[in-house]
């Protein structure tokens, strides 16, 4: 057996053990749980502070899950959203330092993340996760569909709160406009099915 058959098998053990039923999802993908990337451990990020251009910068996340932040010292960022960073942030150099603050956090590079693309497409693997990486150009990156693929049961695992939680999309839809197409999240794994015979 091949390594992305092995691979594939125990993806989808995982999956069928702990995730819950899949949804068929109609044509909004409402049913696809969004949850923003958090800071981890080497990922490295832009702080642009309005009219502060002293306080402004590209920071990386250290082993510990700190940055050493001008004015403020040593932060923990690590598990924190873009979002939670930039509000942080923001409340820390309201206190005393800047009056109404306004922070954006801009994220510049993930540490160690990826997707994964399985099943029938020409060149199933592991990839390395961007940002705005959507469903439809994961399994571009991995080379297309197969011969033998199913592109109305494309599967999306994903993990949620309480485990792998995964959805059936159809990749028709979205190449046809019927759908938007999904913006895929680190640790997510793509699961392209073969046709019935």
């Amino acid at each position: 057996m091949s390594a992305p058959r092995i691979l594939l098998t125990a993806c989808l053990g995982l999956a069928t053990s702990c995730a819950s039923t899949a949804s068929s999802l109609g044509p909004d993908r409402a049913g696809v749980v969004r949850q923003a990337p958090r800071f981890v451990p080497g990922d490295v990020f832009d702080v642009r502070v309005f009219d502060e251009e002293q306080l402004s910068g590209q920071f990386q996340v250290q082993e510990d899950g700190t940055i050493e932040f001008p004015l403020l010292g040593r932060l923990k960022v690590e598990g924190l959203t873009q979002g939670e960073a930039a509000a942080s942030l923001e409340e820390r150099l309201a206190d005393g330092l800047l009056k109404s603050p306004s922070v954006t956090v801009i994220v510049i590079e993930r540490k160690s993340v990826e997707i994964s693309v399985l099943g029938e497409v020409a060149k199933p693997g592991t990839f390395p996760f961007v940002e705005r990486l959507s469903l439809v150009q994961a399994i571009s990156e991995a080379g297309g569909l197969g011969p033998v693929a199913a592109p109305r049961r494309v599967k999306l695992i994903r993990k949620g709160p309480d485990g792998p939680e995964t959805y059936q999309i159809s990749l028709e839809e979205i190449t046809a406009g019927k759908a938007r197409d999904i913006p895929l999240e680190p640790g997510d794994i793509v699961f392209v099915p073969e046709s019935p015979l």
